[in-house]
């Protein structure tokens, strides 16, 4: 169980008959929801921050809600699966970029660190290679790293993928593929031997700058102390990508402006040229934080052991700055949908077993979920799909970064999308023959926007990574988004219980089928692409 100090789960829990009663059958969805949420938006979780006594409480309430719907643990003898974690806070006077070329060198400072281990210091002096935007795609016939030899280097490479922005782009239109991911950049260099990556943003690109709310707050940077990832990734500036190319007569935008034009790589080894890479954490305390996981094990002998998983995340943005941000809708709404779905399945257990999963640590970029990807509670190559809930509980209307960006029919509450239902048409297909009778229209339409980069902001995204169907079902983006006025009264819970009947109804027909999905990758133009 969490090891911080029990006093607020002690007193949360107390308090747990009078926010949330007694769940009963007699009790519709709506009613056993809005119980559940007036519990994880109390004063006592404050606001549910990733290693908080705040976030501890709700672990432990989730866990005690799914040993109540019958589920049993998921982790041994226990709901709660730990992972540890790392407060992140880079020392900016003593982390440095510095390029050395010429008997010249120059200085910068990295734009944001990424510390495979972030009890230890980054100390390297390593040659250089450019990789173009570090992408392998054999689905695409594209591989930035063909022919090059990046042991022992640092690789710079671009972010984001070639041609985005354009409708008829090779890899999937105007939407973004995992390859544009910097997870997935990072993956890639360390499979090809590489010892750092270096990351700037495309010279040429039509990147959207849009104001931000005043209360608009981000999670506390934190990182897992053991991740998949074993090599630094620094982010760096402009200036550091124009002067490593410096020797080779052609700019950064030149160099992307080719490869864009021909989908050819242009990579190159940048002979005479080192990189000395120094970043140092200001903490190495490491800390607990916690996945809830409860099994709903399958009723058919032949089908038991393979795996549908329902998930969501708990954690929010606790306290800050004199405010409270209590996360009703994120993401409270998807939280308590799937204890709800549990509920219900748990009555009468489907064929293939069932693991309800909710995550900590999502804010600060899947934590939770990609330190379960990396040690599964069930085996991910008998995982069939993954239905993925948060912030289901409110109407889309536009901000000021989605404004312009793309449309959409604001007030209409019959609503949902789905996100990465590019990867798996076959669970798509299925999700929209199931949400007829949950009243309910669903849009992709996030899958064909790179400008909100929404494919990679939830937990679905790990998943897929592995090659997983996995469908992020989400209610779209709204004013109060990561601000203190995401509150209980603001949720449509009408919508919420319709989400719940699609989400049942999906996975009782996943659990089922002769034929579970396939993960596929998406071909260029939007097009549909082959089976992995």
């Amino acid at each position: 169980m969490p090891t911080r100090s029990l006093v607020p789960i002690v007193l949360a829990l107390a308090l747990t008959p009078l926010l949330a009663q007694e769940s009963s059958p007699r009790q519709s969805s709506r009613e056993r929801m809005g119980a559940d949420l007036e519990f994880l938006t109390s004063p006592p979780v404050d606001g549910r921050a990733s290693l908080t006594q705040g976030a501890d409480a709700a672990a432990w309430f989730l866990a005690t809600e799914l040993r109540k719907a019958g589920l049993a643990p998921a982790d041994g003898a226990t709901y709660l699966q730990r992972f540890d974690l790392v407060a992140v806070r880079l020392d900016r006077d003593r982390s440095s970029v510095v390029v050395r070329q010429a008997g010249d060198q120059q200085r910068f400072a990295p734009v944001a660190v990424f510390f495979p281990d972030p009890t230890r210091e980054i100390d390297l002096a390593l040659d250089v290679v450019f990789a173009g935007y570090g992408v392998t795609a054999p689905e695409f016939g594209y591989d930035d790293y063909a022919g090059m030899d990046v042991r022992g280097k640092a690789v710079l490479v671009f972010d984001h993928e070639p041609q985005e922005g354009d409708p008829a782009a090779a890899f999937h239109g105007t939407g973004l593929t995992l390859h544009a991911g910097v997870w997935t950049k990072t993956w890639n260099a360390q499979q090809h031997g590489a010892a750092a990556l270096l990351v700037v943003t495309e010279p040429v690109n039509a990147h959207r700058s849009s104001p931000r709310p005043a209360d608009r707050a981000n999670a506390p940077p934190q990182a897992l102390a053991t991740s998949e990832l074993r090599i630094p990734r620094v982010i760096v500036p402009a200036d550091v990508a124009t002067t490593l190319l410096k020797g080779t007569g052609h700019t950064p935008a030149d160099w992307q402006r080719r490869i864009d034009t021909a989908m050819r790589p242009a990579s190159q080894s940048l002979d005479g040229v080192t990189v000395a890479l120094l970043a140092v954490n200001e903490t190495s305390r490491v800390q607990a934080s916690w996945n809830v996981a409860g099994l709903l094990p399958g009723s058919d002998p032949s089908l038991r052991d393979e795996t549908i998983l329902v998930t969501s995340h708990y954690d929010h943005l606790g306290s800050q700055g004199g405010k409270t941000y209590p996360g009703a809708n994120d993401n409270g709404s998807g939280t308590v949908a799937m204890v709800e779905v549990a509920r219900l399945l748990a009555r009468t257990r489907p064929a293939r077993s069932v693991l309800f999963v909710s995550f900590g640590s999502e804010e600060q970029l899947m934590l939770g979920s990609y330190h379960y990807v990396a040690h599964p509670l069930r085996p991910l190559a008998t995982t069939r799909a993954v239905i993925n809930l948060d912030m289901i509980g409110r109407n889309e209307e536009h901000t000021p970064e989605s404004l312009g960006a793309y449309e959409i029919t604001a007030g209409r509450s019959d609503q949902l999308n789905l996100v990465g239902a590019a990867y798996s048409p076959e669970l798509a297909a299925l999700l929209r023959h199931e949400s007829t009778g949950a009243g309910l229209a669903l849009s992709d339409k996030f899958d064909h926007d790179s400008s909100m980069r929404t494919l990679f902001r939830c937990d679905h995204l790990p998943f897929l990574q592995k090659g997983i169907p996995a469908v992020w079902l989400f209610g779209g983006f709204h004013p109060g988004y990561h601000e203190p006025v995401d509150t209980i009264d603001r949720l449509d819970f009408d919508k919420m219980a319709r989400v719940v009947r699609l989400t049942v109804d999906a996975v009782r027909a996943l659990a089922s089928t002769a034929t579970p999905p396939r993960f596929r990758y998406p071909a260029g133009g939007g097009n549909e692409g082959v089976p992995e």
